[in-house]
């Protein structure tokens, strides 16, 4: 007997409905200080990884998705340089569903925009300041969600000069 296509998901509200969160894993977390040393070269004489310029405090925020079967991943990789370090997290939230969907890239995106990234953002959250409190160096604080950029709340009206 063989199986037919799998089953197309039509709308977000149905594949909510249909994934099933099973676990949520951390693929990396770590911190390095960059006070005291010179950062640029590492303890075998090799170079290091480019910090940018000093005082250039920035937070990248990635997300990656990937659906295999009945099986969706959906990663949050925060990568935070501040002037005391370097801290990464990178935490990804495991759906399943009953049995093996397509899911259009739209619904694929939104999903993991406002299903998924709600779901892994206090542990990347979490993961950034542990890492920042046992390097004994300030913890930054990630923005959070804009609920207007994932589609939760409407725009606000923009505002006219007065």
């Amino acid at each position: 007997m063989t199986a037919g296509p799998p089953h197309e998901v039509s709308s977000l509200e149905e594949l909510q409905q249909l994934a099933e969160l099973v676990d949520v894993v951390y693929y990396e977390v770590s911190g390095r200080r960059t006070d005291g040393f010179d950062t640029s070269e590492t303890f075998d004489g090799t170079e290091g990884e480019a910090e940018g310029p000093a005082g250039d405090d920035h937070a990248d925020i990635r997300l990656m998705q990937r659906m295999e079967g009945n099986r969706l991943a959906v990663r949050t990789r925060a990568l935070v340089v501040t002037s005391e370090g370097r801290l990464v997290a990178d935490v990804a939230a495991l759906f399943r569903t009953p049995e093996p969907v397509r899911i259009p890239a739209a619904i694929a995106k939104r999903f993991a925009a406002v299903i998924a990234t709600p779901v892994t953002r206090p542990y990347l959250r979490e993961a950034i300041h542990q890492s920042a409190v046992k390097l004994g160096i300030a913890a930054p604080l990630l923005p959070v969600l804009d609920l207007e950029d994932i589609g939760l709340l409407p725009p606000a009206p923009a505002r006219t000069p007065s």
